[in-house]
């Protein structure tokens, strides 16, 4: 696991990579339809331009002993999660119009306060606890969360004008450590809509390669390290297709066919996963 110094060493210095690859974007290209639907390229950066508010904001509080929501926001819950990422379509499309040709400047501007923010933190507050409209959450995993952010939103930039656009690998650990501890149960609900339970085995090969399982008890799922012994349905691929899958930018159906992911097992059980 990365320290404290190099988890935000690592949101500078990949902010900063992924400011120089749009600088040299064409107005068309900023304009192209991203691999987020609704968004344009230039929707995207003014999402992650956007969300560094909602970071700073209760990252600030959080190192203060706050983690209620702030004012007008509801407690957090992956219901109040969901109708917020409803209502973020258009905000990110408002936002980009009012800045206009001052996007990118924003932008890099956004994202030094927040490398600003994260530099002045102790080691004690890595800790402490803060406020996310999905659930409560340390700072350390906020910090994870940027990088995913950054990672996959830069991948729904390049993928679009790139077709060999892969997820950043110096990214990849955080996004891992992520999944346990945000993504799976909140963004990524495999199964929710089935009653049935099961366990699902993922081996994951290439960077941050390990055996995980994804369990799904009546409508809810959480991820662990993967107990010995066997599984109903077990799914190999690679840790970035893994990310793709968990953030809905691919599917395993999809997966599969590109020879990018391949199912071992009860394919009925593997199709309750993706249901």
């Amino acid at each position: 696991m990365a320290s404290p110094e190099q988890c935000v060493e690592l949101v500078k210095s990949e902010s900063l990579r992924i400011q120089q690859y749009l600088g040299v974007l064409s107005a068309e290209d900023m304009a192209r339809p991203s691999a987020c639907d609704a968004w344009e390229v230039r929707d995207v950066v003014a999402h992650l331009t956007g969300g560094v508010d909602l970071f700073a904001a209760n990252i600030s509080r959080g190192v203060q002993g706050d983690s209620t929501p702030p004012e007008g926001f509801p407690p957090a819950s992956v219901s109040s999660l969901m109708a917020r990422m409803e209502a973020g379509a258009q905000r990110a499309i408002s936002l980009r119009e009012s800045m206009g040709d001052q996007l990118l400047t924003t932008f890099a501007a956004r994202c030094e306060d927040l490398t600003q923010l994260l530099e002045g933190l102790a080691a004690r507050d890595w800790d402490k606890l803060c406020y996310h409209p999905a659930k409560v959450i340390s700072v350390a995993t906020y910090v994870d969360l940027r990088l995913a952010e950054l990672a996959v939103h830069e991948w729904d930039i390049r993928s679009k004008l790139d077709a060999s656009a892969q997820l950043s690998s110096r990214c990849l650990p955080a996004v891992m450590d992520l999944m346990p501890a945000f993504v799976v149960g909140t963004l990524f609900r495999p199964g929710n809509k089935q009653s049935a339970s099961g366990r699902f085995r993922f081996e994951l090969t290439g960077v941050v390669s390990g055996s995980h399982d994804i369990v799904v008890e009546n409508g809810d799922s959480h991820m662990e390290t993967a107990r010995k012994g066997p599984t109903g349905v077990t799914f190999t691929c690679e840790t970035e297709t893994f990310a793709l899958l968990a953030y809905g930018r691919t599917s395993l159906d999809k997966a599969e066919s590109e020879g990018r992911l391949t199912v071992e097992g009860d394919r009925e059980l593997a199709s309750l996963f993706s249901g």
